[in-house]
């Protein structure tokens, strides 16, 4: 894809890529095997560096950075905090890294950046009237131990014995190929459950009190992934329970809440793309997400999966798409007015 420059941007500073979204080939009909190999296994793709690099991340953080399950039978100070000072390290290395790659070090300039509009300063919308220290805080004090939170009832019930049930006994070909096939499932328990979830913090009451401070971000920033109102986290971060129910090992569980904690940085970039070097670009699915802050009403979801498009919210970002939202919300308006 083509980089951005000054004349491809409207006179309000945006830019938009070329080209409709498309969701995953794994969406085709009839099925195309050789795209969704390509899309699976190539790098950039699916498995590496997106979803491979945090397993790695979560491999790492279970085998050097907690403690055995024996040790985490009795709920006690010393390792709920080594656990929370490691996630918070995390996420300010993950989501202040990216920051400072695009905003700080100015890495890419405006290279495939949506809008030039620069973040909020002297808004009462934002703690401190600045958007960058509003979801920086809301960030750290409110996900950070939301995470943690679950990740100590995570390990506590699996070292006790009240997870992990579904018992393949000796076999450890089973054992291990059941461990596999959760690996590859977690993005897609967590596109599903992003979706549920999301559409559920759009209902009016939810909207009002909790979900409205997540959209108070229009011009998205990496900080802004996880500026949530506490609710909301603990709804996004359920996603673990999904584990709780199926996984035979932590480590599962850990991977579905480390996709949920990670990969909102550069989806909320405000970027198309991370470039490394001359060659190589890293595909955050920005684009997607960020037509819903721009929009409210369309892709409350993500690309993965084609349940947008099933329910009559997907936004693939052309004029059609966007002719066709604006008249979903008038027919919604007439049908209330008439109600």
């Amino acid at each position: 894809m083509a980089g951005s420059s000054t004349d491809e941007r409207n006179a309000a500073g945006e830019w938009r890529p070329d080209g409709a979204i498309a969701l995953a080939p794994i969406n085709a009909w009839p099925p195309a095997p050789k795209k969704v190999a390509k899309w699976a296994l190539r790098f950039p793709g699916f498995l590496w560096p997106y979803n491979a690099f945090w397993l790695l991340i979560a491999v790492v953080a279970w085998t050097w950075l907690t403690p055995s399950l024996a040790q985490m039978q009795t709920l006690e100070v010393w390792w709920i905090a080594l656990i929370f000072a490691r996630n918070a390290a995390l996420i300010l290395t993950c989501f202040g890294g990216v920051h400072l790659y695009f905003y700080v070090f100015r890495r890419q300039q405006d290279d495939l950046r949506y809008t030039t509009r620069p973040f909020a300063k002297g808004s009462r919308r934002f703690l401190f009237k600045d958007q960058v220290l509003d979801n920086m805080v809301r960030t750290l004090a409110s996900s950070v131990p939301i995470i943690t939170a679950y990740e100590v009832a995570t390990y506590w019930l699996f070292a006790n014995g009240y997870l992990g049930l579904f018992d393949f006994g000796t076999n450890q070909a089973l054992f291990w190929g059941w461990f596999a096939l959760m690996v590859l499932l977690a993005p897609f328990i967590h596109a599903v459950h992003f979706y549920l979830g999301h559409r559920l913090l759009h209902v009016r009451w939810l909207y009002k009190t909790v979900h409205s401070v997540h959209h108070k971000n229009v011009d998205v920033g990496p900080w802004s992934g996880l500026a949530m109102h506490p609710v909301e986290h603990l709804i996004y971060f359920s996603t673990i329970v999904v584990p709780w129910v199926l996984a035979l090992h932590p480590l599962n569980a850990l991977y579905q809440l480390h996709l949920a904690a990670f990969l909102p940085a550069l989806s909320h970039s405000g970027y198309d793309k991370l470039k490394v070097g001359d060659t190589l670009e890293i595909d955050g699915g920005s684009h997607f997400h960020y037509l819903h802050h721009k929009y409210f009403d369309c892709n409350y979801g993500g690309s993965l999966l084609p349940l947008d498009r099933i329910f009559g919210t997907f936004h693939d970002g052309t004029e059609a798409a966007q002719k066709q939202m604006r008249e979903r919300l008038r027919e919604r308006r007439a049908a209330l007015q008439s109600s």
